[in-house]
């Protein structure tokens, strides 16, 4: 039990240092900027009580907008997806529902599953924080455009981290 709070916890902190020292100077056409610290609330476990899942997708927006000085933007979409996430996993449940003390990884999921998740979840808070950045619908085009490619970028690289990190149950 400990290891795997130790786990979310180191996770937590190499994400939230990635964004900030890493992602937030990476700017791609001047639209396209991966947005890789949701990556936690992706990871968190499928039991995990609401009122935590919350609070933890507040606190790591917010440790983003502490170092950014942007006005609880990220807080505000962060917070978003982590209310609506067993809403977005019930979309995507295997018929049986997912197995008990399993995490939405690719060590226990296929990567269409993952895809078809990260890219739903993804999309909600990108668009959620873009829209919350501009407060306005007079340019949609562009905003829809943001969300997509910042969308496909982001989700590329945890991704990326997925087959890095988690085998999937075939290769074990």
């Amino acid at each position: 039990m400990t290891n795997r709070i130790d786990k979310h916890i180191i996770r937590f902190i190499l994400l939230l240092l990635t964004q900030v020292y890493i992602l937030n100077n990476v700017l791609f056409l001047n639209i396209i900027n991966p947005y890789i610290y949701i990556y936690f609330i992706l990871l968190l476990p499928f039991n995990i009580p609401t009122f935590l899942r919350i609070i933890l997708g507040f606190i790591m927006g917010f440790s983003i907008d502490l170092f950014t000085g942007s006005m609880a933007i990220h807080a505000s979409a962060t917070t978003f997806i982590a209310y609506f996430r067993p809403f977005i996993l019930s979309l995507f449940a295997p018929f049986d529902g997912y197995e008990k003390n399993t995490e939405p990884t690719l060590q226990y999921y296929n990567l269409s599953w993952w895809l078809k998740y990260a890219t739903t979840t993804t999309g909600i808070h990108h668009f959620t924080l873009f829209l919350m950045e501009v407060f306005h619908f007079k340019n949609m085009y562009f905003l829809f455009l943001k969300t997509i490619l910042s969308t496909m970028l982001t989700v590329f690289l945890m991704t990326l981290l997925q087959l890095f990190f988690y085998k999937s149950k075939s290769n074990t």
